[in-house]
């Protein structure tokens, strides 16, 4: 659509203004957008995490995050961000800041979030004789990639909380440790690393690192000759480390002192070390967002088909298509149809045990992989949506008579979350190896 001719000042104003209404509409999702009467420290918007249990005037108030905001016209636009902003005294990238930038119009928008450590690792400063000196140079040909490109909105959005919820950890032990000899019985989160969604056949990292401390935090109440070395696993935010200091344990008072063996999980410490390379892999190729707008596009479609119909036959099968870029994991697009086990696999085959037969390979698996397509598959009425209410004998081979059982509650949405996300896993899992090998 045609528009009269503007002045460059006017476009510059008119861009800054765009971008920061986009920036406040994606952050009023998690946070509290505060009110601010001047660029403070940077910030175009501060932003503090929705606590209703802590104000700004306690002795340990919430860390603020501070956003500065940026158009783009286009790739070959540059934006510059004061280095004072990025890094601190000690030169360490403050964690709650962070930069929103923006670009395209209508229909054709798109965001790209950077952190204090991705500026300070990846961009350079501009030197003393440059005509906006000691600024880290953000060239729109390096911000405006898939690498900080906004795909998923809560990743996004997860990524900034957990940024302040780091920054609130870390100043609270900071006054802790002075305050306090003795350990904090509330442990610190995991390392956000660990909380990105990368699907695995073992387990929730954050959840058995959970249960994995509170065994540590057991140990130390009992046995007084390693309750140092059990407290540092307690408030470790790093599983790799907080095994290494098992092994330790181990090696110096296995021989004396009983010790859970939750403690010595050696595969917990393989799927930590899997996560952990799946991370850097992805990382590196600038493909978490992508990964994490391929994870809930598999959800949110696998949930709007099969929710409806639940509860579904024992041998009724869902198969979900999923089509993407190999090179981006963009793109992506899903088909799905609903089918019976004996048309999928016309032949019975081989049962787990001898001279038996089943008419499926598993509850889930994978039908068909080729570049940029994975064919999936699931039957969903073969999980158990129950609980144990109230447990009984075990006697019987069959499971529903070990107790009073009760339906898991919530709509089917909900009910099926655990079964959504083993297809999840079987797909994303399938991609990764793919690009990454095992």
């Amino acid at each position: 659509m045609w528009s009269e001719p503007r002045p460059p000042w006017l476009i510059r104003q008119e861009n800054g203004s765009v971008a920061e209404a986009r920036t406040r509409a994606l952050l009023m999702d998690r946070f509290w957008v505060l009110e601010r009467s001047a660029d403070v420290e940077g910030a175009d918007l501060i932003i503090q995490r929705r606590l209703t249990n802590r104000s700004l005037l306690d002795r340990t108030p919430p860390r603020l995050g501070f956003i500065q905001t940026k158009f783009y016209t286009d790739s070959s636009t540059t934006q510059y961000v004061h280095c004072e902003y990025v890094r601190d005294n000690q030169g360490t990238p403050r964690t709650e800041f962070f930069v929103l930038c923006h670009t395209g119009t209508e229909d054709g928008t798109q965001a790209y979030l950077l952190t204090a450590e991705d500026i300070s690792g990846r961009f350079e400063l501009t030197p003393a004789e440059h005509s906006k000196p000691n600024r880290f140079a953000l060239p729109g040909k390096d911000v405006l990639t898939q690498r900080f490109q906004i795909l998923d909105r809560g990743s996004a959005l997860d990524r900034i909380e957990r940024a302040l919820r780091d920054a609130d950890f870390d100043k609270n032990r900071a006054f802790a440790a002075w305050a306090l000899p003795s350990i904090n019985n509330d442990p610190p989160p995991i390392l956000p690393v660990y909380e990105e969604r990368i699907d695995n056949r073992w387990g929730d990292i954050p959840k058995e690192f959970n249960r994995f401390r509170e065994s540590a935090q057991w140990a130390s109440w009992e046995l007084r000759d390693v309750y140092e070395k059990l407290c540092e696993i307690q408030e470790s935010r790093d599983p790799e480390q907080a095994l290494a200091i098992a092994l330790k344990i181990k090696r110096q008072w296995g021989n004396s002192v009983r010790i859970p063996d939750e403690i010595f999980d050696d595969m917990f410490l393989l799927i930590v070390e899997h996560h952990k390379r799946r991370y850097e892999q992805l990382s590196n190729e600038g493909l978490l967002g992508a990964h994490a707008a391929m994870r809930r596009s598999i959800i949110e479609r696998m949930i709007r088909d099969v929710a409806p119909k639940m509860p579904l036959p024992y041998d009724e099968v869902y198969v979900l298509t999923t089509q993407f870029n190999p090179s981006t994991l963009g793109d992506t697009s899903h088909t799905s149809q609903f089918a019976r086990a004996e048309l999928l696999w016309r032949e019975p085959l081989e049962g787990y045990l001898a001279g038996t037969t089943k008419n499926m390979p598993d509850k889930s698996g994978i039908l068909e992989v080729a570049p940029g397509k994975i064919c999936a598959y699931i039957a969903p009425g073969r999980y158990n949506y129950q609980y144990l209410v109230k447990a009984g004998p075990r006697g019987s081979s069959n499971w529903e008579d070990w107790g009073e059982w009760a339906d898991t509650p919530g709509s089917w949405e909900d009910r099926i979350k655990d079964v959504v996300e083993t297809m999840a896993l079987n797909v994303l899992e399938q991609v990764l190896k793919d690009r990454f090998g095992e």
